[in-house]
């Protein structure tokens, strides 16, 4: 089929808190792809049939997350859920629709490894039509992980994540967001935003931190915290130290601004890591970035831009906190700003329209 005339079904619909698929919504719409999403719950008793009842029969879905799609009451992944699942996309297949899916994650993060996990993914990945990953590293640990061998690599397509530059207000000066924030206008700021989770990394930034001998430091956490236990450890650990400024709740799209113009480096400490999207987010932003050397991190940041570590060196981070209060970040930021243009999102689009088509017109080169 033409591109202009391809229908898209994004599953779940994840884009009223996330600007990627937001992005890429807007990038295929302007190849003429029709694209469509759905929020789907997950207690609907037949999600994916749902979803094409509500939206009407698309000619490719494309699968983003699988939360929604197999997790029980306990958020372990429930068989019968995961079963469902893939019975409603095989049925699907059968009725000639394309599947693609993105591989944001290797798993769903801060839980025990679950065997019923890993086995979904991989009976997903064989039911794909294509499968899209952002990086060669993150290609190498999905096809290691889901044990699918070289055989698999023929249905993999790397697609750079997109750059975030436009996708949030960005209106407030570096004094004014400090000055909303109640930084002192000379401080080093080292700025942590996002989903204050442990896989992330930022007790350990914290613990970091302390140990930097700098008075004029402050180190600024702002995000939601899933786990309250994780979230009360932090808050009594930081009481007292003037110089740390933890923000935890829900960060609104027009408050973002605040926590990275504030910043003179973003830290995205991670402890494991698949796709670099809050990588991006600083870059978008003109921020230098501390950041492990690890999955995608290297196909998207470098020395110039980037303050990397290597992540299973105890004093990693720390050198990395070290190495940044001498920095010139400012010229970092620039660097990383004036580097986004592989990242753009209609180079994305293409790239993904150009899949959608793959997947309704070429067999599956894993068969």
């Amino acid at each position: 089929p033409e591109s202009a005339h391809v229908k898209v079904l994004f599953l779940p619909d994840y884009s009223a808190a996330n600007a990627y698929q937001r992005a890429l919504s807007k990038g295929l719409e302007g190849l003429g792809v029709t694209v469509s999403a759905d929020p789907t719950g997950s207690r609907r008793l037949l999600p994916v049939f749902g979803a094409l009842r509500r939206h009407g029969r698309p000619d490719v879905i494309h699968f983003h997350w699988t939360e929604p799609y197999i997790a029980g009451g306990s958020s372990r992944v429930s068989t019968v859920k995961a079963r469902r699942t893939l019975l409603e996309l095989r049925l699907a297949k059968r009725a000639g629709i394309g599947l693609v899916w993105t591989a944001h994650d290797l798993f769903r993060h801060d839980r025990k490894e679950d065997p019923n996990e890993l086995a979904f993914m991989r009976s997903l990945f064989g039911l794909c039509d294509r499968v899209i990953v952002h990086c060669t590293a993150a290609a190498d640990a999905l096809l290691q992980t889901l044990g699918v061998g070289e055989a698999g690599r023929a249905k993999l397509a790397i697609i750079p994540h997109g750059h975030y530059q436009g996708a949030y207000p960005d209106t407030v000066t570096r004094e004014e967001a400090r000055e909303r924030l109640g930084l002192p206008a000379e401080a080093r700021v080292i700025s942590f935003v996002g989903w204050v989770r442990s896989y992330k990394g930022v007790w350990e930034l914290y613990e970091a931190f302390t140990r930097l001998e700098e008075p004029d430091a402050r180190l600024v956490i702002a995000g939601q915290a899933v786990d309250g236990a994780y979230a009360a450890r932090l808050t009594a650990a930081a009481k007292g130290d003037e110089r740390i400024h933890l923000s935890l709740g829900f960060v609104p799209d027009e408050d973002l601004q605040l926590y990275l113009r504030a910043a003179d480096v973003v830290a995205a400490p991670f402890l494991e890591i698949f796709t670099s999207g809050s990588v991006l987010l600083a870059m978008s932003f003109g921020k230098a970035v501390i950041a492990p050397r690890r999955a995608c991190v290297t196909d998207v940041l470098d020395e110039q831009g980037g303050i990397l570590y290597d992540a299973d060196d105890p004093q990693g981070l720390e050198g990395a906190l070290r190495v940044a209060m001498a920095a010139d970040t400012e010229a970092m930021g620039r660097h990383n700003a004036g580097d986004l243009s592989r990242f753009d999102w209609s180079r994305v689009a293409e790239a993904t329209r150009d899949i959608y088509e793959a997947a309704l017109t070429e067999p599956d080169p894993a068969d």
